[in-house]
């Protein structure tokens, strides 16, 4: 019987590893290309549990791990948008009951995005770690660097999430400045602008954690023409997302303007980053949209307002006369 359970584990061990293997040289490069965010949240949902449990019989899945805790908190923050954007609507009709409901579903979605998004961080901080005080960890391939980025990027999220939450998962707030540190640990050309835009955006919220002389908008602004350029606008989303906490509207609808104009040309094998992206920004301008006038952005608006000027003033029908 020891003989065939020891057996049963060897299989089991080669299954995870050659899944691990699999999923960090095909899968994931598959699965950053694509553009329909629902498949690559869906994915996480459905296959986390499945590539985790290989951890059981001594594979290695953190990596991918992270990924797919990510992109499953995904799904449950859309869930969470639409409570919000629920709560509004019947803010705006009078109806307190239903306006309460909203609040509370949003609460507890938000809960869940946390929990996801916080056990991506800490996955990422047990595999690369544990680290001294400014020590940046070996990261040997290009894959190594983009887990390092979207775990961090995860945990400020999950902090943010908390926060909706009423802080019922407990998100540590002194991962905000591991976070601001761990940027400097990436190549800021290599990766569109995002880890100096990760930490101007972390300045912007949190001047104390700002070096001396730093100026967060004008870096949030380089690193965005960066992400344009690249043709990932990561960048361009936290450089919206910083002015929408700041309660900036002019840069926030500055940032979805230039966001929204910058659609062409961009880079095939990161389209899922750049689609999350497109996600964080479409939802800040629903929520501007929703607020003012009781429905979202329009199909194929993304980039418009409510209030904007006619390019040609409107032809008076007495000219024809």
């Amino acid at each position: 019987m020891i003989t065939v359970l020891s057996g049963c584990a060897m299989v089991w061990k080669s299954t995870g590893d050659i899944l691990v293997t699999f999923g960090e040289a095909e899968m994931a490069p598959h699965l950053l290309a694509y553009d329909d965010i629902r498949m690559g949240c869906i994915t996480g949902e459905a296959q986390t549990p499945l590539l985790m449990s290989f951890e059981e019989v001594g594979s290695w899945p953190e990596k991918l791990g992270v990924m797919t805790f990510t992109t499953a908190a995904v799904c449950v923050e859309q869930m969470a948008l639409e409570e919000e954007l629920r709560y509004q609507r019947e803010v705006r009709a009078g109806n307190v009951s239903a306006a309460q409901d909203a609040r509370i579903a949003q609460k507890r979605l938000s809960a869940t995005a946390a929990k996801r998004l916080y056990k991506a961080f800490r996955i990422m901080d047990e595999k690369y770690g544990p680290l001294e005080e400014g020590q940046c960890p070996r990261l040997r391939k290009d894959f190594d660097e983009l887990v390092w980025l979207v775990g961090n990027v995860a945990g400020v999220q999950a902090l943010v999430a908390d926060g909706v939450a009423d802080g019922t998962v407990g998100v540590p707030r002194d991962i905000v400045a591991k976070v601001e540190r761990r940027m400097k640990c990436l190549d800021n050309e290599k990766w569109w602008g995002a880890p100096m835009a990760v930490r101007a955006t972390i300045w912007s919220i949190l001047p104390q954690l700002a070096p001396e002389g730093a100026q967060p908008w004008q870096t949030l602004k380089q690193s965005e023409k960066m992400g344009f350029e690249q043709g990932v606008r990561l960048s361009s989303a936290l450089y919206a997302m910083s002015a929408y906490s700041k309660g900036d509207n002019q840069r926030l609808r500055e940032a979805i303007r230039n966001f929204a104009a910058n659609d062409q040309n961009l880079d095939p094998d990161y389209a899922m980053i750049d689609t999350i992206a497109a996600l964080l920004v479409t939802g800040l301008s629903d929520r501007l949209w929703t607020e003012n006038t009781g429905k979202r952005t329009p199909l194929s608006g993304l980039g418009t307002f409510w209030d904007d000027q006619p390019d040609e003033p409107e032809m008076d029908i007495n000219d024809l006369l």
